[in-house]
């Protein structure tokens, strides 16, 4: 009996909870309206747009296609007004006819979004689309890679006017403009359809057959272009580089997997992104007004597996609608035996009946509960299990990080004992100026090594949040610069060429200086250790159209990362197959740093042309806590302006010149490094004249003004080689006196033996030994001044083992000279300009030259001649009056004075004593 009341209680719930009406959410509604791309472009756009709308199946989708009709797409959009719509998907197909009536939807607080094309007024909740800009630069881009700076290349566009065709051509011809190497073969205007464009190419298949690559504006034009080329059996190698890279039969990634198509630049549809933007504006959440949807090269290195990707992105799509065909029809289903049971249990009040369906209910849930017991179960051993990994994980990097803090703790001790000395030392007020300087240089790079240690900690600080943002006015293009020049060393070990350019308009923005140094430290390490010699990185700075991002990216053309390793590439500890060496810490410490910037890092690579890194950071400071801002009020300053190292530089004396006595020698220092510089100052400054340049160019403006007695070079220059200086002194005649020694890092024998092919004097390595440098460079002067006295003693000629002691250079020029001088030597008018003239050299160069290498004047030499030729006259039988004359003095009287001067005896006295022999 008491089971009956319980049942009875049971059935009357039941016959409330199925009777009650229910009261039903209305159906939220998005419509969307396209009319621009192909067949096979708005098909996979409406796919996308399902695919997304399959997890929301409270949502109605309206879908209407306008075929390229404006007036048919105006009229589309009013019915579906009509319909009481909450958001509008346009996909305008031309800009200024659609604006009206898309503003008219906006006005009746109708959310908008527009879709690949934008209308002329704004008056728009969000855009979605591509920047067809950006897809004809990466074109260029790619195509300027493919042909190495040098072809030919034909465009195929779409309809003539249109902003897509127009903003590809120009972005296209922007990348490869710059290369003169690569012509325009052709243009033609294909009409987005594949079957105008093979008309097209048929018509000029002569022209654009001569093309190395033709860039055509979506893939049903190229596959038209293809068509055309193989009716013509065009046996060229032709490159066809589309735009779309479609998935699905006929479209460009089949066409690429099957070498009818090169590549193809991937042009999203932004299906999805324009239902995510939709859902957020209808549930009232955050959105971004302006979304520019990323896009890449396709070619055969990644359409296999985007083709893969995108046939299981398929299938799982067909599974996810079968679940949900299975789900409705079970609810069908459900409704169905809910209304039957209704009917039942109001018309069916019998017990028998009643404790039937009771039994079965009870039986039913207590069935499903143990079912549900057993899957809460399985639950949580899986939870149990997550728990227990990522326990181990933590605990992995955790043992990590102490390693590396442990490490640099351990570095700290000696660096310690290594300061604080120094730092003792210093306080010394009987050091020498220069043992001061010694020391000075010691503590700078020693502190500098305290500093890199204090990075390796910094890691493991980041990795808890105990590190502070300390975000300031940074003046960009300095920073960079310094940062870049730090690595000047490794750039010139390796023969890397680096350049820096700032795209933008931007002078300075907010960061933290000293974390940000770290970035880009880590960025060019990195490219620099995956890059080969004689490579290339460059920096470039760019900014988005709506100037609330920069971009910083770091390009090289090194080895590239594997596909397999960009998924982890920032992934802390991580270590690639393709990485040489490292720790896998620098990139995971990178992502970090931006992340705390409100920035974004990413990577794109192909294996064997190089990778690039691009650092996404807003403009200002809006986007920063105030805690994350530097305070200056209360002393805080960005840690590289309270750097010792940075102190001691603006000390540092950089002379161009540093003169001790008009008559010791004057040597001339060519070395980049402000350090090195300044100590091989120290060094010389004692016993000799010096010149100090930094690069090729100030050292060729101060070898045409001083001419010094040697020059000392470095090898890796900023704007050169030493080697170029080298070779031009060694070149003419002002200069091919003048020993070279070259200084540099480069110990391989093939620069060495370069250096001896162009005649270097002595070749030292760094780190050079002080006293050694000294000893060669007492050595090399002590010989040229040996020389200089054996010419100077007969200055008529020299024999062959004078002349093996000379360079073919200095050889030639004194043979000229002195053929000069002797074809003259009777002319009273012969001077030190005429023979300067005849010798194609200044009257100054011709001094110094004559003054290096003889150690006499000009006029000296001259005069030295003309009494020589006088004696060799007397001796023949001449008399005094004629030979005066014949040997180029003006008067006796001043021939008689200078023969006297030189010899101690008068002409006559010596012509007496030569006729009494």
């Amino acid at each position: 009996m008491g089971k009956y009341f319980i049942f009875s209680g049971i059935l009357t719930l039941l016959l409330f909870c199925g009777c009650q009406p229910m009261v039903r959410k209305k159906k939220q509604v998005i419509a969307f309206s396209q009319c621009i791309g192909n067949d096979a472009w708005r098909q996979t756009m409406l796919e996308e747009m399902k695919r997304e709308l399959s997890f929301n199946p409270d949502i109605d989708f309206l879908y209407r296609d306008a075929h390229g009709d404006n007036n048919v797409q105006i009229n589309q959009i009013r019915e579906l007004v009509k319909q009481d719509i909450d958001l509008l998907i346009v996909s305008p197909n031309e800009a200024e006819p659609l604006t009206p009536i898309v503003d008219s939807v906006f006005q009746r607080n109708i959310p908008v979004i527009v879709t690949d094309r934008k209308t002329s007024s704004g008056q728009y909740n969000a855009y979605v689309g591509a920047d067809n800009l950006a897809i004809g630069k990466l074109a260029g881009q790619y195509s300027r890679t493919i042909l190495q700076g040098k072809g030919s290349v034909g465009l195929v566009t779409g309809l003539s006017g249109t902003s897509a065709s127009i903003e590809r051509e120009k972005g296209f011809m922007q990348q490869i403009g710059d290369a003169t190497a690569i012509q325009v073969s052709g243009v033609i205007h294909g009409g987005w359809e594949k079957n105008k464009a093979y008309l097209e190419m048929r018509k000029h298949i002569n022209v654009m057959s001569q093309s190395d690559i033709i860039f055509t504006f979506n893939d049903q034009m190229a596959m038209g272009v293809k068509k055309a080329l193989d009716e013509a059996q065009i046996k060229k190698d032709i490159k066809i580089i589309g735009v779309d890279a479609l998935s699905g039969p006929g479209n460009g990634l089949e066409q690429i997997i099957q070498g009818k198509m090169f590549a193809s630049i991937l042009y999203p549809t932004g299906g999805a992104e324009a239902i995510r933007t939709a859902l957020a504006i209808i549930n009232h959440q955050n959105y971004r007004r302006e979304n520019i949807l990323e896009t890449s090269v396709i070619d055969k290195t990644n359409a296999e597996l985007l083709a893969l990707q995108s046939d299981k992105i398929k299938q799982q799509q067909l599974d996810i609608d079968k679940r949900q065909e299975f789900i409705t029809e079970q609810n069908k289903i459900y409704q169905s035996q809910k209304s039957v049971l209704n009917v039942l249990v109001v018309s069916l009040v019998l017990a028998v009946v009643f404790g039937g369906i009771s039994i079965i209910v009870i039986r039913s849930n207590w069935e499903k509960n143990k079912h549900l017991e057993v899957q809460n179960s399985e639950i949580l051993a899986q939870q149990k299990q997550i728990v227990e990994m990522n326990s181990q994980i933590q605990q992995a990097a955790e043992i990590k990080n102490n390693f590396f803090t442990n490490i640099s703790h351990e570095f700290k001790t000696p660096l310690t004992l290594i300061i604080a000395p120094i730092e003792d030392l210093e306080l010394r007020k009987d050091l020498s100026e220069e043992v001061r300087e010694q020391l000075s240089r010691i503590k700078r790079n020693a502190k500098k090594l305290q500093r890199l240690v204090s990075d390796l900690i910094d890691i493991h600080r980041i990795s808890k949040s105990k590190i502070k943002l300390h975000a300031a006015i940074v003046y960009i293009d300095p920073f960079i610069q310094q940062v870049i020049g730090s690595f000047k060393p490794l750039f010139k070990k390796n023969r890397i060429s680096v350049s820096y350019v700032n795209k933008t308009s931007l002078k300075e923005v907010w960061m933290d200086e000293y974390l940000m140094e770290q970035v880009l430290s880590n960025l060019l390490s990195n490219a620099i250790k995956h890059t080969a010699a004689s490579g290339r990185i460059e920096i470039i700075l760019e900014e988005n159209n709506f100037k609330d991002y920069f971009y910083l990216r770091v390009l090289d053309n090194g080895l590239g990362i594997a596909p397999s390793d960009i998924e982890h590439i920032f992934d802390p500890f991580y270590q690639g197959v393709s990485s040489r060496n490292g720790s896998g810490i620098g990139l995971a410490y990178t992502k970090q740093i931006i992340e705390l910037h409100h920035g974004q890092i990413t990577v794109s690579s192909k294996p064997g042309h190089g990778s690039i890194f691009t650092l996404r950071m807003p403009i200002g400071n809006s986007h920063y806590e105030p805690a994350e801002l530097a305070d200056f009020d209360k002393g805080e300053k960005p840690l590289f302006q309270q750097d010792d190292i940075l102190e001691a530089t603006r000390k540092m004396v950089d002379n161009n010149l540093s003169f001790r006595s008009n008559k010791s020698k004057s040597i001339m220092v060519v070395e980049d490094n402000d350090e090195i510089r300044d100590y091989l100052r120290s060094l010389l400054e004692r016993d000799y004249n010096l010149f100090l340049a930094k690069d090729v160019q100030q050292a060729n403006g101060m070898l045409k003004t001083h001419f010094p007695d040697l020059v000392i070079t470095d090898i890796m220059l900023p704007d050169g080689s030493g080697l170029d200086i080298l070779k031009d002194i060694k070149a003419f005649y002002q200069t091919a006196h003048i020993p070279v020694i070259l200084l540099s890092a480069l110990a391989n024998e093939d620069t060495m033996l370069e250096g001896s092919k162009l005649m270097a004097d002595d070749y030292m390595t760094k780190p050079f030994n002080a006293e050694l440098l000294r000893t060669r460079i007492s050595s090399i002067l002590q010989s040229r001044h040996q020389l200089k006295e054996k010419y100077s003693s007969n200055v008529e000629q020299f024999d062959s083992a004078q002349a093996e002691q000379v360079n073919d250079n200095d050889r030639r020029f004194l043979n000229n000279f002195s053929a000069i001088v002797e074809s003259k030597l009777s002319d009273p008018r012969l001077s030190v300009d005429g023979i300067a003239n005849e010798l194609h050299l200044s009257r100054v160069q011709l001094y110094r030259k004559v003054k290096q290498l003889l150690d006499c004047s000009v006029n000296e030499y001259i005069i030295e001649r003309r009494l020589k030729k006088a004696k060799s006259l007397m001796a023949e039988g001449l008399n005094i009056n004629e030979i005066f004359s014949s040997v180029g003095f003006s008067s006796a009287s001043y021939f008689a004075s200078a023969f006297k001067k030189k010899y101690g005896q008068s002409p006559s006295t010596y012509k007496k004593e030569l006729d009494k022999k």
